[in-house]
């Protein structure tokens, strides 16, 4: 059977991911993703509407903490990531379904000390656009707790540096730039 690049043909009541070519299962995952960070963003705005963005802000704390731990239960179950390095927390980070909303790269200095730089980020380049410095409550509160969380899932003793984050010095400059060592 020819594998499906698409899905504009026929309906198919038995479609499997299989089914689909590699192509077309990338297309799905980077769909999947963009989903994914717009659900995040939809909640937050509507929330920021009705009750202002200190609420918001708190909200999407509470919910980011909760949902990163089930998230990274979920991609290590699935991916059989064992380890309790850096390496195998970053393993698990470039394939949550928020990495492929960004660019990113990582210098790897040994499995126990790497740094990851992002090098594009739409949900900051949508809050620079909009102008109210939202990025700094982010990229400054938001981030750092969250990668803290994502670490301490593999290791209580790894350290979380923040290293750059937002306001950037030109559209060109790097978004954020993270140390994980331990």
């Amino acid at each position: 059977m020819k594998k499906l690049d698409d899905y504009s043909g026929d309906f198919n009541p038995d479609l499997k991911p299989s089914d689909f070519s590699y192509e077309a299962l990338e297309k799905l995952i980077r769909t999947y993703a963009k989903l994914y960070k717009a659900l995040d963003g939809y909640w937050y705005l509507s929330l920021m509407e009705k009750r202002g963005n200190d609420e918001a802000l708190a909200c999407d704390i509470l919910v980011w903490e909760k949902l990163c731990l089930y998230e990274m239960k979920q991609i290590t179950s699935a991916f059989n990531i064992t380890g309790k390095d850096v390496k195998s927390l970053m393993k698990a980070v470039q394939i949550s379904p928020w990495a492929w909303n960004i660019k990113f790269s990582f210098e790897i200095i040994n499995d126990n000390h790497i740094i990851w730089t992002v090098q594009h980020c739409p949900t900051v380049s949508a809050l620079e656009r909009e102008g109210r410095g939202r990025e700094n409550d982010i990229c400054n509160t938001v981030e750092p707790r969250l990668n803290r969380l994502y670490a301490s899932f593999f290791n209580p003793d790894i350290q979380v540096n923040c290293l750059k984050t937002p306001p950037r010095e030109s559209e060109n400059d790097y978004y954020c730039r993270w140390e994980f060592k331990l």
